[in-house]
């Protein structure tokens, strides 16, 4: 697993995972709501909420790094829509899937921080504490996800990690 060894990586990182929880998973998730209306409502309900969530946790270690909260799709990122038209409920969650799995192993990278750029980041021991731990948190939610879309998608697709 590759290192970061520079803060401009890790903020990058930061301000990405806040897009793609904020906005990307929750445009997937409703837009799969409207196509599968009450069918797997309980696993998607479970996706937004934890979605919700995990976007106010990054955008508060953006905020206490003083990094700036995108406000368009930061560079790196597809301005992409999900698009399940016509597509099965497993197939929706194969789709969905990608996206929490790509969550996971950034929250994953972000944990393989050198822990010297963490320091220049967040300067608070506490604060370093916290963060870390959040991370913790954000990988097993992740996990749990990835979980859920492969349980929703009755073994459609070969797992992906």
């Amino acid at each position: 697993m590759p290192v970061i060894k520079e803060k401009k990586v890790l903020v990058s990182l930061l301000q990405r995972m806040y897009w793609i929880e904020s906005e990307m998973e929750q445009l997937g998730t409703w837009e799969a709501r409207i196509e599968m209306m009450e069918e797997n409502l309980e696993a998607l309900e479970i996706l937004s909420h934890d979605s919700d969530l995990h976007g106010s946790i990054v955008e508060k270690w953006l905020i206490k790094a003083n990094i700036e909260i995108p406000k368009t799709v930061p560079k790196g990122l597809p301005t992409h829509v999900f698009n399940f038209e016509g597509l099965s409920a497993p197939e929706m969650f194969i789709s969905i899937r990608k996206y929490e799995i790509l969550a996971m192993n950034a929250y994953k990278d972000m944990m393989n921080t050198e822990s010297s750029v963490i320091e220049e980041l967040l300067p608070d021991p506490i604060d370093r504490k916290e963060f870390i731990n959040d991370l913790q948190k954000l990988i097993r939610d992740e996990e749990k996800h990835a979980s859920i879309c492969n349980k929703q998608a009755l073994g459609f697709a070969k797992v992906m990690y």
